[in-house]
């Protein structure tokens, strides 16, 4: 591969470049040209190949066909910096500790903290306690990165990246799972690094109202292929987005989603005389701050209700303490289908009648399996495919891959897939053994704007059959789910219902 001239004054340039993917194109013939002066957007949906081309810049993967000429600085990407969200706080830790990962353990990960993730020396220097100050993370180098809430977590790991001094940074979908606050307040920090460095920017998105100002060239693709490519304002018109996220999934599937392949056994929500969840007066104190103070509530019978409300209020620590994966979940009064926690139930046995996608569940699933046995996981709650199923349970998961437009990519990496469509196999994975509760922490996150209003229709369908109550958890207010009998708010615990749910 030749390189650019030192003086060169292009970062990177892209002659029909092309990349084989499991026997399939996932990139075809693209070329591009990024200019030192440029910062860029890349623009598509789930599935566009957006991902793919960071890594290939990123020389993560190799392309087939093609050229690709980087300048002299970003060989050996010593100066590329890649903030990409999917990346488990275990793989952070294996890079701090990677000389004695056999001695790893929960409890090392638990203390994990940005003193630690880093030296006394490399946090000392002028130019990294101004930015430290410059990201409001001065106050929280000693908190335990577990305890980051997502926009904190966002602002950690472009840190860690920023901390290396790059010429060039990636940023996958980095505004995924943030708050409108937390949304606004990363844009504002974005935007004052570009103006005050000689840092150049990819932001990959599939939203348009993501893109900061700064922007000054756009690329879109679909299915692998370049469909747009140039300045900012020439490029983003209303024909160029809507043929970017023209959808080929006919308007007639989701009516092909029929209740009844949902559940193995007959049996109506509304039928049970026991809250599936009942908390009394939970009080949740955690790592420096209150979460939950007097905290009550019980979710009704037949009812799916949605928990709202901004980044840190709590809403992934009520999930946590619903599934006891909390510690103070066991000191707590918290009822589990009628048993309190820590009163000698069967985690295994309670864990069978819950269905669980969240955020931390798929950044974790690091296995190298394909996206069916992802599916086929979830019959035994297990990260990773082990042990033989049913012809019967292959049949049930086989119709929950059709029903989310999965079955053509079921054979690929679950690893090797968009963000988005992780997400799908993973909510699939809690569907297929017909849980009695089903937990949704940010469903649609990750997902682009088409197969997010596809994912509420089906959530809602799901929610009309009574067979599985949904709690829906979302700092997205704007998903409404017509199914829902009422939303909480966090972290106040103000209740809203919803009567016209009790209507349909």
């Amino acid at each position: 591969m030749p390189d650019l001239a030192d003086d060169s004054i292009n970062w990177f340039e892209m002659k029909g470049i092309a990349v084989r993917l499991q026997g399939r194109i996932v990139l075809e013939k693209v070329d591009w040209t990024f200019a030192k002066s440029e910062h860029w957007a890349i623009l598509g949906g789930n599935g566009a190949g957006k991902s793919t081309m960071l890594r290939v810049l990123a020389q993560q993967i190799a392309y087939c066909e093609g050229k690709l000429r980087r300048h002299p600085e970003l060989q050996g990407v010593t100066h590329l910096g890649w903030v990409h969200l999917n990346q488990p706080l275990s793989l952070l830790a294996q890079e701090k500790l990677k000389d004695r990962w056999e001695e790893y353990s929960g409890r090392e990960q638990e203390q994990q903290t940005i003193r630690s993730m880093f030296s006394e020396y490399m946090l000392a220097e002028k130019e990294s306690k101004d930015l430290l100050v410059l990201m409001q993370l001065d106050s929280k180098v000693d908190r335990p990165i577990r305890g980051l809430s997502n926009g904190e977590w966002r602002k950690f790991l472009l840190f860690k990246s920023l901390i290396r001094f790059p010429k060039l940074l990636m940023l996958d979908e980095p505004f995924d799972g943030l708050d409108q606050n937390s949304s606004k307040d990363f844009k504002s920090l974005l935007r004052e690094l570009v103006q005050h460095s000689k840092l150049s920017l990819i932001l990959v998105s599939h939203r348009q109202d993501e893109l900061i100002p700064e922007i000054t060239d756009v690329m879109g693709l679909r299915h692998g292929k370049m469909e747009f490519s140039g300045g900012r304002s020439a490029v983003l018109t209303e024909a160029n987005l809507k043929k970017l996220y023209k959808s080929e999934i006919k308007a007639s599937d989701t009516g092909n989603f029929k209740s009844e392949i949902i559940v193995s056994e007959s049996r109506k929500i509304e039928d049970s005389s026991v809250p599936p969840i009942e908390m009394e007066n939970v009080h949740l104190y955690f790592q420096g701050h209150t979460v939950f103070e007097d905290f009550s509530w019980t979710w009704p019978p037949g009812e799916h209700w949605q928990v709202a409300g901004p980044n840190g209020s709590g809403k992934s620590t009520l999930v946590k303490l619903i599934v006891g994966e909390h510690p103070q979940a066991y000191s707590n009064k918290v009822w589990i289908f009628g048993k309190r926690r820590g009163s000698g139930e069967n985690i295994w046995d309670l864990r069978k009648r819950i269905g669980m996608v969240t955020p931390e569940l798929q950044m974790n699933y690091r296995k190298k399996v394909t996206g069916r046995k992802v599916v086929y996981s979830g019959f035994n709650d297990s990260i990773g495919f082990y042990g033989a199923i049913s012809e019967k349970q292959k049949e049930t998961a086989e119709k929950w891959l059709t029903q989310f437009d999965l079955f053509e990519i079921a054979e690929n990496s679950f690893l090797n897939i968009s963000y988005g469509q992780q997400r799908l196999f993973l909510l699939a994975r809690a569907m297929v053994k017909s849980p009695e509760i089903l937990l949704l922490d940010e469903p649609c996150q990750g997902l682009d704007p088409y197969q997010r209003a596809e994912l509420i229709k089906k959530i809602n369908l799901l929610g009309k059959s009574k067979t599985t109550q949904i709690l829906y958890i979302s700092h997205q207010i704007e998903d409404k789910l017509d199914c829902v009998s009422a939303t909480i708010f966090l972290p106040d615990g103000r209740i809203e219902r919803n009567f016209s749910a009790f209507q349909k």
